[in-house]
């Protein structure tokens, strides 16, 4: 008889030779990188989404502070329309350009802007809208309190999320802000 190891061990034919999990990882990496970079992106486009909201709801409050802090009509106005209003809607439109997003379709001399004496739209062909009411009201405990209320409309222009859900995601985004009327000159 033969004694000690004669027979070699041979490999098992399933077992890992080195270098054969190369082919394996640029797999599973062509199989996550499609989702990865969906994240990627769709955090992109959440992200200027969530950028717009502040730039816009910053745009209203510059306009309404203006607002609720100028007369109605004062004695420097020159012509018919409102100083509050046209001040107003020229320090939305200017903040919103200035912070990248073109409005220059806001046009506040506009004599069709005016839908009351108290009140502006401004509604553009790319989807932009502004309403200032000086005519709104504050709900308080101590009751209604005169306000300004003004409401900035823009588009949302998805990246890819929303072409990939088309109707699922919101194509404006809407913001409000009232402030308190700090003048009683009307």
């Amino acid at each position: 008889m033969l004694s000690g190891n004669w027979r070699r061990k041979l490999p098992h034919p399933h077992a890992a030779r080195p270098g054969s999990m190369a082919g394996v990882e640029l797999i599973e990496f062509a199989l996550v990188l499609p989702l990865l970079l969906l994240l990627v992106v769709g955090v992109w486009d959440f992200g200027s989404a969530f950028l717009l909201k502040d730039k816009m709801t910053n745009a209203a409050r510059e306009g309404a502070r203006i607002a609720v802090s100028t007369p109605l009509n004062s004695a420097d106005c020159s012509g018919p329309t409102p100083c509050s209003l046209v001040a107003a809607a020229n320090a939305v439109k200017q903040y919103m350009t200035g912070a990248g997003n073109d409005a220059g379709c806001i046009v506040p001399a506009g004599p069709s802007s005016f839908t009351a004496p108290d009140r502006a739209n401004y509604v553009c062909e790319s989807g932009i809208a502004l309403e200032i009411d000086r005519g709104a009201f504050l709900e308080t405990d101590a009751g209604r309190i005169p306000a300004t209320r003004v409401t900035l409309t823009f588009p949302v222009r998805w990246m890819l999320v929303g072409r990939l859900l088309p109707g699922a995601l919101p194509q404006t985004i809407s913001t409000t802000v009232i402030m308190q009327n700090l003048t009683c000159g009307g």
